[in-house]
């Protein structure tokens, strides 16, 4: 019964499923081969942000606005801003300026495929039903690994002896179907749980309903002055940026800067920042109240509670966005990007195995 379940998912899903183990796998990697921020001579302070980003603007498409200035990392690294259209998230310009002396060093477009991948993985181009379809092939996908499992477990005897060690390794004289056989059954044991995570995680990213589950609501709107309820002012989005920055240094000296979320309006400003208590995996969200002179948080990882805090977590880990520590973040994206790999592998070697016993069964029904 497993066996016939097991199979006829796997075939009616084959080509979805590949789908998703290849744009997951690209997602991982393409982005290591981009082109990184270039290193700069540190020669004395560092400029301002709003020099840097004034510096950069000459340089980016029209009708583009700042959308995020990623800070120097460490001495000698260059700041980064990016570009898009106004209201818009996702970048598709970046500009790479040298923050100790303001002057562009190189400029790239993002690739338009990263973000057809993207769409790709996450909705596989079925709009409006495309994250709800997503979710439905976790979960069944996540029911190919338990039954896999079910239909792999040895018999006890295998389990008191040590032979069913045998069962999850790829004999070397095998051949033919006894060969896809192997390597279905040995990728698959061994990126089962991955693949189960990836799977269940994947499904309550998709499903729009699952937000509400977990207490997660949509972003509210910015909390800003009664002058922002003007129209626009015709200044920069950048303006003020300074003045935030040294408020935040000198209010909360312990936080480290990650990024600058810009826009069309100072007000539209926020900043991104690690705070010792909660680490590089959880980043606070902090505003500057100009009227009052203060920072205030507008997302403090210390009042999340428990469903936004496994909601959270479940995201950083199926994006691969891990920060640290280090080795474990690079062991797990590695683990990520090949679990992709192998649901393609899955996918082949079941179909291998599908085609050759059917045409072994036709074989033996002729010759009768």
């Amino acid at each position: 019964m497993f066996r016939k379940i097991h199979r006829w998912m796997g075939l009616a899903l084959m080509l979805p499923l590949v789908l998703q183990g290849l744009t997951g796998t690209l997602l991982i990697v393409i982005p290591l081969l981009l082109p990184q921020r270039p290193p700069v001579a540190a020669t004395g302070e560092q400029a301002g942000a709003e020099a840097i980003i004034a510096a950069s603007r000459p340089h980016a498409p029209a009708g583009m606005i700042p959308l995020r200035l990623n800070p120097a990392r460490w001495t000698g690294d260059s700041a980064m801003v990016t570009y898009g259209p106004a209201g818009e998230r996702h970048p598709t310009f970046e500009v790479f300026v040298n923050p100790y002396h303001p002057s562009v060093i190189s400029t790239y477009v993002v690739p338009s495929y990263i973000r057809f991948l993207h769409n790709l993985h996450a909705d596989l181009f079925l709009l409006p039903y495309g994250q709800t379809a997503t979710g439905i092939m976790g979960i069944i996908l996540g029911a190919m690994v338990l039954t896999g499992l079910a239909i792999w477990w040895p018999h006890p005897a295998l389990w008191k002896t040590g032979k069913w060690r045998r069962t999850v390794m790829i004999a070397p004289r095998a051949r033919g179907l006894r060969l896809w056989r192997e390597v279905h059954v040995s990728s698959g044991f061994w990126f089962s749980f991955l693949l189960l995570f990836l799977a269940l995680s994947g499904s309550v990213l998709a499903f729009p309903f699952t937000r509400p589950l977990f207490g997660i609501s949509r972003p509210a709107p910015h909390e800003h002055s009664h002058h922002d309820h003007a129209p626009p002012a015709p200044a920069a989005g950048e303006l003020g940026l300074d003045k935030a920055l040294a408020a935040l240094k000198s209010q909360m000296p312990e936080a480290t800067l990650l990024s600058v979320q810009l826009g069309e309006r100072p007000a539209q400003q926020s900043l991104e920042v690690i705070l010792p208590a909660y680490g590089p995996n959880h980043p606070a969200t902090v505003q500057f109240d100009a009227p009052a002179g203060r920072m205030r948080v507008s997302h403090d990882p210390g009042q999340q509670r428990r469903g936004e805090w496994s909601f959270q977590w479940l995201h950083t880990l199926h994006e691969v966005r891990l920060a640290a520590p280090a080795p474990v973040a690079f062991i797990w994206k590695t683990a990520v990007a090949a679990s992709g790999l192998v649901l393609i592998v899955l996918a082949f070697s079941g179909l291998g195995m599908w085609t050759i016993r059917r045409r072994n069964t036709a074989r033996r029904e002729s010759g009768s």
